[in-house]
């Protein structure tokens, strides 16, 4: 289960980094986000292979924030591609929540299992939810190496609107979460302060609603290593 974000929720306070202290100020400039996640599976391969990044979960984040909260946008999705059990065998299974002003809501979900697609959207028919990586580099620390793709590209399309989040990082946005568990250990990678070129075009009236690129998208890139869980800090 995961709870997700809150949209167009203020947020003010302090943070501080060694000696150093950055202040939040509540404004049209900030914007708070939080989920939780509880009852997590992570995505694995099959029993018979080795863990692979291919079975790997994304997530994506690009926020707008405006004066008037009822002009503000955000949109967030994402993804997983896992083994499930005997029965179901690997589930590919992706959600979206695309808040474009106070009155714009589209939610949308896809499921594929057995070769069978089944999708909800609250705008007609889902006719896109495809994401491309690229630009794969290897990233090395104190857990062993990783494979992460830089470019992430989200494509989305609903009866009303195209979409395109076009996610660009850099090494040094990512931060590596690490969640060991008894016979494995689960990296994810977040990236923060990504550029993250939007495209949001109104189909039905062939307009074009925003074309810009953004300094604070955010994403993450996840899957299994066999590594062992370094020992918790006393």
């Amino acid at each position: 289960m995961w709870n997700t974000y809150s949209h167009a929720a203020g947020v003010e306070g302090k943070v501080k980094i060694g000696d150093e202290e950055f202040i939040v100020e509540k404004g049209d400039t900030t914007r708070a986000y939080g989920d939780s996640n509880w009852g997590e599976t992570m995505p694995s391969s099959p029993p018979e292979q080795e863990p692979s990044m291919k079975y790997a979960w994304g997530w994506y984040y690009v926020n707008i924030p405006a004066d008037d909260k009822s002009q503000e946008l955000s949109i967030i999705a994402g993804t997983g591609l896992s083994y499930a059990d005997a029965f179901l065998g690997i589930i590919d299974a992706r959600f979206c929540d695309i808040r474009l002003d106070g009155k714009t809501h589209v939610e949308l979900r896809t499921v594929e299992v057995w070769d069978l697609t089944f999708a909800s959207c609250s705008d007609g028919i889902l006719q896109r939810f495809d994401v491309e990586r690229s630009h794969w580099t290897n990233i090395t620390d104190s857990f062993g190496n990783a494979t992460i793709p830089l470019r992430q590209l989200v494509t989305l399309e609903t009866e009303s609107y195209f979409i395109t989040m076009d996610f660009n990082s850099i090494v040094t946005n990512y931060n590596r979460l690490v969640y060991p568990f008894t016979s494995y250990v689960f990296s994810d990678f977040e990236g923060l302060g990504v550029s993250t070129n939007l495209l949001i075009v109104d189909k039905k009236a062939e307009k074009t609603l925003r074309n810009i690129t953004v300094k604070t998208g955010g994403l993450e890139y996840g899957y299994r290593f066999n590594i062992t869980a370094p020992p918790a800090p006393k």
